[in-house]
Protein backbone atom coordinates (compact mmCIF):
# COMPACT_ATOMS: atom_id res chain seq x y z
CA UNK A 1 0.00 0.00 0.00
CA UNK A 2 1.39 3.39 -0.91
CA UNK A 3 1.76 6.06 1.72
CA UNK A 4 -0.83 8.80 1.84
CA UNK A 5 0.44 12.25 0.89
CA UNK A 6 -0.46 15.35 2.87
CA UNK A 7 0.21 18.89 1.67
CA UNK A 8 0.90 21.46 4.39
CA UNK A 9 0.15 25.03 3.29
CA UNK A 10 1.61 27.25 5.98
CA UNK A 11 3.85 30.32 6.06
CA UNK A 12 5.25 29.74 9.57
CA UNK A 13 8.36 27.52 9.35
CA UNK A 14 8.06 26.36 12.97
CA UNK A 15 4.50 25.12 12.40
CA UNK A 16 5.58 23.40 9.15
CA UNK A 17 8.42 21.67 10.99
CA UNK A 18 6.11 20.51 13.79
CA UNK A 19 3.44 19.24 11.39
CA UNK A 20 6.02 17.55 9.15
CA UNK A 21 7.52 15.73 12.15
CA UNK A 22 4.11 14.65 13.46
CA UNK A 23 2.82 13.45 10.07
CA UNK A 24 6.00 11.70 8.92
CA UNK A 25 6.24 9.93 12.30
CA UNK A 26 2.68 8.70 11.64
CA UNK A 27 3.68 7.31 8.24
CA UNK A 28 2.50 10.04 5.88
CA UNK A 29 4.43 11.51 2.97
CA UNK A 30 4.56 15.30 3.41
CA UNK A 31 4.98 18.19 0.98
CA UNK A 32 4.76 21.80 2.06
CA UNK A 33 3.96 25.12 0.39
CA UNK A 34 4.46 28.51 2.02
CA UNK A 35 1.29 30.21 0.69
CA UNK A 36 -2.05 29.61 -0.97
CA UNK A 37 -0.85 30.62 -4.43
CA UNK A 38 1.93 28.02 -4.35
CA UNK A 39 -0.62 25.40 -3.27
CA UNK A 40 -3.07 26.27 -6.06
CA UNK A 41 -0.26 26.20 -8.64
CA UNK A 42 1.17 22.84 -7.51
CA UNK A 43 -1.82 20.83 -6.29
CA UNK A 44 -2.37 19.03 -9.62
CA UNK A 45 1.30 18.00 -9.82
CA UNK A 46 1.44 16.89 -6.18
CA UNK A 47 -2.04 15.27 -5.99
CA UNK A 48 -2.07 15.06 -2.18
CA UNK A 49 -4.63 12.88 -0.41
CA UNK A 50 -5.38 15.72 2.02
CA UNK A 51 -4.41 19.38 2.48
CA UNK A 52 -3.77 21.17 5.80
CA UNK A 53 -4.27 24.87 5.02
CA UNK A 54 -3.45 27.93 7.09
CA UNK A 55 -5.88 30.85 6.70
CA UNK A 56 -3.67 33.93 7.00
CA UNK A 57 -0.79 33.79 4.50
CA UNK A 58 0.97 36.14 2.08
CA UNK A 59 0.15 36.22 -1.66
CA UNK A 60 -3.12 34.26 -1.32
CA UNK A 61 -4.94 33.39 1.88
CA UNK A 62 -6.24 29.93 2.65
CA UNK A 63 -9.91 30.78 2.05
CA UNK A 64 -9.22 32.00 -1.49
CA UNK A 65 -6.85 29.10 -2.22
CA UNK A 66 -9.42 26.57 -1.00
CA UNK A 67 -12.09 28.16 -3.20
CA UNK A 68 -9.81 27.88 -6.24
CA UNK A 69 -8.87 24.26 -5.50
CA UNK A 70 -12.53 23.30 -4.98
CA UNK A 71 -13.46 24.89 -8.35
CA UNK A 72 -10.90 22.75 -10.21
CA UNK A 73 -12.64 19.46 -11.11
CA UNK A 74 -9.33 17.54 -11.24
CA UNK A 75 -8.55 18.25 -7.57
CA UNK A 76 -11.87 19.33 -6.06
CA UNK A 77 -12.28 16.03 -4.19
CA UNK A 78 -9.16 16.51 -2.09
CA UNK A 79 -10.23 17.11 1.52
CA UNK A 80 -8.95 20.36 3.03
CA UNK A 81 -8.64 21.09 6.74
CA UNK A 82 -7.92 24.58 7.97
CA UNK A 83 -5.39 25.08 10.75
CA UNK A 84 -5.70 28.65 11.93
CA UNK A 85 -5.11 30.95 14.85
CA UNK A 86 -8.43 32.56 13.88
CA UNK A 87 -10.97 30.75 15.98
CA UNK A 88 -13.86 33.18 15.89
CA UNK A 89 -17.11 31.60 14.73
CA UNK A 90 -17.34 33.80 11.60
CA UNK A 91 -13.84 32.72 10.51
CA UNK A 92 -14.72 29.06 10.98
CA UNK A 93 -17.96 29.50 9.00
CA UNK A 94 -16.11 31.30 6.18
CA UNK A 95 -13.58 28.47 6.06
CA UNK A 96 -16.20 25.76 5.92
CA UNK A 97 -18.24 27.68 3.32
CA UNK A 98 -15.17 27.86 1.07
CA UNK A 99 -15.27 24.06 0.82
CA UNK A 100 -13.06 22.87 3.68
CA UNK A 101 -13.98 19.65 5.45
CA UNK A 102 -12.68 20.74 8.83
CA UNK A 103 -11.33 23.67 10.85
CA UNK A 104 -8.86 23.29 13.69
CA UNK A 105 -7.75 26.22 15.82
CA UNK A 106 -4.06 26.66 16.71
CA UNK A 107 -2.61 25.60 19.01
CA UNK A 108 -4.13 22.26 18.02
CA UNK A 109 -4.06 18.94 19.81
CA UNK A 110 -1.84 16.60 17.78
CA UNK A 111 -3.83 13.45 18.66
CA UNK A 112 -7.06 15.13 17.60
CA UNK A 113 -5.48 16.32 14.34
CA UNK A 114 -4.14 12.85 13.51
CA UNK A 115 -7.50 11.24 14.36
CA UNK A 116 -9.36 13.61 12.03
CA UNK A 117 -6.86 12.94 9.23
CA UNK A 118 -7.07 9.17 9.74
CA UNK A 119 -10.89 9.28 9.77
CA UNK A 120 -10.95 11.31 6.54
CA UNK A 121 -8.43 9.10 4.71
CA UNK A 122 -9.81 5.76 5.94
Amino acid sequence: MSRKKIMIVEDDPVTVKLLRFLLEKSGYEVVSKSNGLAAVESVEDEMPDLILMDVMMPEMDGIEATGKIKKNPRVSGIPIFFLSALGQEMEVIKGLQSGAEGYLVKPFDSRSLLKQIEDKLA
